[in-house]
């Protein structure tokens, strides 16, 4: 009864507040006239700041305040809201399943979105633990579309996002509590250089989240998964020495626990009984050490350790026969990233030149059984450069390039690469720009594509794995006025070797396949001077794979992936003390991902937030957050099990600064 109650009220003020069409930027009423940032600065397209509207690439920037808006905790659901970006969970709050973590997919490149923090990458063979990282403490998240290898090296395929946490931590306390025995407390203070926060997560049983039967095999025995309860903990340490130099520490621990129960298909006898129980802990380690100065020199050392564990027991076989004992099922992984990246940047009156280096150690070692496999690794290395020049005041042509291989990996699997991109973009006037881009990427096969075996042996990777390689075009034109931006970008991505994983049995093999995509994404954001704010998106787009051979013996023509139409946005609205914000996300004609039985489409889904906030004063904050308001059981994932969305959770948290 409290959940439609809560979700019809949702609604209604949604309703109330305005026109329920898309946007998600807030303006407050006391201040009527308020506009947005003029041609906001951002760093990560081009590695040194730049106004928005001379940068040759499509970008998004989400403000501490669009954060606070949406009501997220963590980063995961704040990308949920973006346009052109997919967001594959496994759990709610993003919850892992072991080694199958959430996942990004920008422009329909899987596993292709470089994480940075502070411009350093955390991503490590393909992984990133993005619901570990709480929102109290970024001050804002750059977004850059399409191909970014050329500056940012591999795992840049589909795009990069950074995000920038803040100099200064404030002084607060946070407490919330909701259904689904969700329970969230954060603490942060700044004293003097210092900064220090803690962020606790946790959530309940919420029962089913999974089907192992769906459009791609109606027919087969159901077996599904229940997920009975995560705890997150992140603890984040900061000290600034000075306006040049920085510490950042961050440590973080998560377990999620998930039983594999037999469904539909199977005897009565059988029937919602565990097959096998498993507990998944994961614990990061993140440290960073940056340095500037005033002369356009730039270095950050960091440390990037990352930790799996899963245990459990075995009650069945696949074949619903009794164990005559529980079967331990212990898998363990050790992950760790070291390195450094370095630049220099010189400008001169119409000339810009840019001068980088850096250094990877990537190790991995993992153990199924009693005994560790042999530990993997291998040194990466990479130059970099580029040079702008402005041709005149309103036409600016940039030329990139980076030179990127590899040294000691294990049996002598090394790469080398050398990618180029080319980049123009021409001032209509103060408020317009247009540009064209065309780019390479380069993406190296990880530890886990070339030598993991998953739980139980089910993922079997492939040391024998090409890199991928490909190239990416863009048109695109910007225009911000002081209530308005828009922004349109034409784009068409091609991939050589694109690594992916295909199912045959009831195993998953590495493999390289071929893809291409084109499309058209929309973007816009309108500020209004009686409280309310829009933005919203819409993204049309063909992605498309091809498996020349995979481990089946089977060859595939061009077929269909992820999906084609997305649409996105929300509303704010500001009075006085009073902000109620609403978001969606839609996303249609989209298919399963398989490489042996073409196209096989699956619903659309559409995914729902609300938050409303009221801040009695300075100090004192009390907030309502609602997530799935219609409680949809909507598909999220693209594989050959279903994934549901987490159903319609509220928490209702109090915030008090000091």
């Amino acid at each position: 009864m409290l959940k439609k109650i809560m979700g019809k009220s949702a609604l209604m003020i949604a309703l109330i507040t305005g026109n329920v069409v898309w946007g998600g930027t807030a303006v407050h009423a006391e201040e009527p006239n308020q506009t947005f940032t003029l041609d906001p600065m951002i760093v990560t397209a081009t590695r040194y700041e730049k106004h928005d509207l001379d940068v040759a690439a499509d970008t998004e920037i989400l403000t501490s305040q669009k954060i606070q808006d949406i009501g997220a905790t963590n980063v995961q659901q704040v990308l949920q809201t973006v346009s052109g970006l997919v967001y594959q969970s496994k759990g709610p709050g993003g919850a892992s399943l072991g080694s199958m973590t959430s996942k990004v997919s920008m422009r329909g490149v899987e596993k292709g979105t470089l994480i940075l923090i502070n411009g350093t990458p955390v991503n490590y063979r393909g992984l990133y633990n993005l619901e570990n990282i709480p929102t109290d403490n970024i001050e804002r998240i750059e977004i850059v579309k399409g191909g970014g290898s050329v500056l940012y090296g591999s795992e840049a395929t589909g795009g990069v996002v950074n995000i920038i946490t803040k100099d200064k931590m404030s002084n607060s306390i946070k407490v919330g509590v909701g259904n689904n025995g969700r329970q969230n407390y954060a603490l942060s203070t700044q004293t003097g250089k210092l900064g220090i926060s803690y962020n606790y997560d946790k959530w309940g049983n919420i029962g089913k989240i999974s089907d192992s039967r769906t459009n791609l095999n109606p027919n087969d025995k159901n077996m599904y998964n229940t997920f009975n309860g995560s705890e997150k903990n992140n603890f984040m340490l900061n000290y600034k020495f000075d306006n040049n130099f920085d510490i950042l520490y961050s440590h973080g621990e998560s377990n999620s626990y998930f039983a594999y129960k037999f469904g539909d298909g199977y005897k009565q006898s059988l029937l919602d009984k565990t097959r096998y129980s498993r507990k998944h802990d994961k614990t990061e380690d993140f440290v960073q050490i940056n340095f500037k100065d005033d002369c356009g020199f730039k270095a950050n050392i960091y440390y990037n350790k990352n930790n799996l564990k899963s245990t459990g027991a075995d009650f069945y076989s696949s074949s619903g026969s009794i164990n005559g004992y529980p079967i331990a099922k212990n898998d363990k992984e050790k992950n760790l990233t070291y390195g450094y990246d370095v630049q220099k940047l010189w400008k001169e009156k119409h000339n810009a030149y840019l001068l980088g280096s850096t250094y990877q150690r990537e190790e991995f070692e993992e153990r199924t059984g009693m005994n560790w496999d042999e530990k993997k690794k291998r040194n990466n290395f990479s130059i970099y450069g580029s040079w702008e020049t402005g041709i005149d005041t309103k036409n600016i042509f940039t030329l990139s390039a980076r030179e990127t291989w590899t040294a000691g990996a294990n049996e002598d699997k090394n790469f080398e690469n050398f990618s180029g991109q080319v980049q123009y973009l021409h001032k209509l006037d103060n408020n317009q720009s247009i540009y064209a881009s065309v780019g390479q990427s380069f993406a190296m096969p990880s530890f886990s594509n070339m030598y993991a075996t998953g739980e139980s042996g089910i993922i079997v990777g492939d040391p024998n794995l090409k890199p991928q390689t490909g190239i990416h075009y863009e048109l695109g034109y910007k225009n911000e006025t002081n209530t308005h931006k828009w922004k349109a970008a034409l784009f068409a991505t091609k991939i050589d070797d694109n690594i992916s994983f295909s199912k045959s049995g009831d195993k998953y093999y590495a493999v390289n396949e071929d893809f291409k995509n084109s499309g058209i994404e929309l973007s816009s954001e309108i500020v209004t001077n009686n409280g309310f704010s829009y933005n919203y998106g819409v993204t049309y787009n063909n992605p498309q794979v091809r498996t020349n051979t995979d481990k089946s013996g089977v060859i595939t023509d061009w077929r269909r992936n992820l999906g084609r139409i997305q649409l996105n946005g929300g509303v704010t609205y500001n009075r006085e003390k009073w902000t109620a914000n609403i978001t969606a996300n839609y996303l249609a004609e989209r298919v399963l991902t398989t490489n042996t039985k073409g196209v096989v489409g699956t619903k659309p889904y559409l995914l729902t937030t609300f938050n409303l906030s009221y801040a009695a004063d300075k100090n004192n904050e009390f907030s309502l957050n609602i997530d799935n308001v219609l409680d949809r059981q909507d598909n999220v994932n693209h594989s050959s099990s279903s994934y549901y969305a987490t159903p319609f959770t509220f928490l209702l948290s109090y915030n008090y600064k000091f």
